[in-house]
């Protein structure tokens, strides 16, 4: 799973970095993945950070601090 995850963060990365923004990994405990959004992208309503992980791995918990 932390494959996948990683992938997911480097594409939303290309993705947000126009923005002045990113995304990192900060840990993986079962199926909760905690990451740190840095940024505009942080408090955008359109959420496509939650979007990519609900696409990609729809059973995994995703924290952010």
């Amino acid at each position: 799973m932390e494959k996948q995850v990683r992938e997911i963060l480097h594409n939303l990365n290309w993705l947000l970095e126009p923005h002045d923004s990113f995304v990192e990994l900060l840990n993986i405990r079962g199926n909760k993945v905690v990451i740190r959004a840095v940024g505009s992208c942080k408090k955008c309503e359109t959420d496509c950070i939650g979007t990519a992980f609900k696409e990609r791995l729809p059973n995994i918990t995703l924290v952010r601090q």
